[in-house]
């Protein structure tokens, strides 16, 4: 492969990333919104933040399909596995709230501490494989670190957060949105960059 025909296939990978610089975007706001709310309701029950964990973790696996869908990099398996994962664990939750909260909140809590730290790894892992594809992996692996720190705060103490620990999860989630709206905006700009050329 020649110099040219290298940088027209890395324009083309580039161009097409940042065509999805959406999906982060909205990843992040989920979480900002899901960190407000466990910030301003921390009296919350078990019951309804296991509702409101299980709707996140829902539309987070939703948008890891939709980048599986739509995406042209080689992690579109890893992100697509994550997303179905996730989508699982989330109608797990979801759907069998009361019960769970009402008999082993503990349980549950494991399930989605364990999710999370797998789709932190599984986020490291598809921003090193395709570190040389995209600009910015920093934040993806941040991100990805932040759901692996999420997920073992919730293995070390499951039910004595009480409003503290709910407020500590609030302030976690709005950080990794935060990272995961900067990440959004940085490959939007890559598809600018690419298209000015």
């Amino acid at each position: 492969m020649s110099d040219q025909e290298f940088i027209a296939e890395r324009k083309s990978v580039l161009f097409a990333i940042s065509q999805l610089w959406w999906l982060p975007l909205m990843r992040g706001i989920m979480l900002i919104i899901l960190g407000l709310y466990a910030l301003f309701n921390p009296g919350m029950t078990v019951d309804v933040l296991t509702k409101v964990i299980g709707i996140w973790v829902v539309a987070e696996g939703i948008v890891s399909i939709i980048a599986a869908v739509l995406g042209k990099t080689s992690s579109r398996l890893w992100t697509g596995i994550r997303g179905a994962l996730m989508i699982l664990a989330g109608l797990l939750v979801f759907g069998h709230s009361a019960l769970v909260a009402g008999i082993t909140a503990t349980t549950i809590l494991f399930v989605i501490a364990f999710f999370a730290v797998l789709a932190g790894v599984l986020e490291i892992v598809v921003a090193i494989q395709d570190r040389k594809q995209i600009e910015g992996e920093g934040w993806m692996i941040l991100s990805g670190a932040l759901m692996i720190l999420f997920g073992l705060i919730l293995f070390v103490a499951p039910l004595s957060f009480g409003i503290l620990m709910i407020r500590v999860l609030g302030a976690f989630a709005i950080i990794n949105g935060i990272s995961l709206i900067v990440m959004a905006f940085r490959i939007r700009g890559i598809g600018k960059t690419w298209q000015v050329e």
